[in-house]
């Protein structure tokens, strides 16, 4: 048995499989819940995954829109889009804008 931690664009077709093999599988966002953590990403998947796929986010997620990706870059937008509520919020973050909006099963509950 192997131990995987699956990103979120892995398909979960093939995961379930890996799991009925034996391995211990984790996907990321899963563990974001799990350890109620924000999610910081490049990928847009995990939007696709919430809004379109219904599936349980996190406590948040900032999508990160940034290129190239230079790391003083990514560190003030990532700081810039930490501030103010988070709870509840798919935050997508680039360097002229940050736009909030409400998960779907938390749109009653936090603000854009």
């Amino acid at each position: 048995m192997t131990r995987l931690l699956l990103d979120e664009n892995f398909p979960h077709s093939a995961a379930d499989g890996l799991a009925r093999a034996g391995h211990d599988v984790q996907n990321v966002a899963a563990l974001a819940r799990e350890h109620q953590r924000c999610l910081v990403t490049f990928d847009s998947d995990f939007g696709d995954l919430e809004f379109q796929h219904g599936a349980e986010p996190p406590p948040c997620i900032v999508y990160l829109r940034l290129h190239p990706i230079v790391t003083e870059d990514v560190l003030a937008l990532t700081l810039q889009a930490l501030q103010g509520p988070l709870q509840g919020l798919f935050i997508v973050a680039t360097p002229r804008a940050l736009r909030r909006r409400p998960f779907a099963a938390s749109a009653g509950d936090a603000s854009a």
